[in-house]
C-alpha cells in the first residue's frame, strides 16, 4: 500500500510554531528573529525536523501548562523511527 505524501513528510518547526496561540506565536518569532542575521538563516531553521520525541514532550509540555496539544494531523502516521 502506497502511502500519501503527508503520510511521510517530515514534521518540521514552522509547522510546530504555526499552531501557536497568536500571543506566544509572536513571543517565540521575536526572540528567535533576532538570533539570526538573514532570512535564509531563519527559513533554514523553521525547515528543520522535529523528532517524534521532540514532539511527544512539546505536547506533554503543553498539556501540562494547559495549551492546546500540537494537532495529529501534522505527526507521521510511520511509527519506526
Amino acid at each position: 500500500m502506497q502511502q500519501s505524501r503527508e503520510e511521510v513528510r517530515k514534521v518540521t518547526v514552522f509547522d510546530v510554531i504555526k499552531q501557536l496561540e497568536l500571543d506566544v506565536f509572536c513571543d517565540v518569532m521575536y526572540g528567535v528573529v533576532k538570533d539570526f542575521k538573514t532570512q535564509d538563516e531563519l527559513k533554514g531553521r523553521l525547515q528543520e525536523e522535529i523528532s517524534e520525541k521532540a514532539l511527544r514532550q512539546i505536547n506533554d509540555a503543553a498539556l501540562m501548562e494547559g495549551y492546546p496539544l500540537i494537532q495529529k494531523s501534522i505527526i507521521p502516521q510511520n511509527r519506526d523511527k
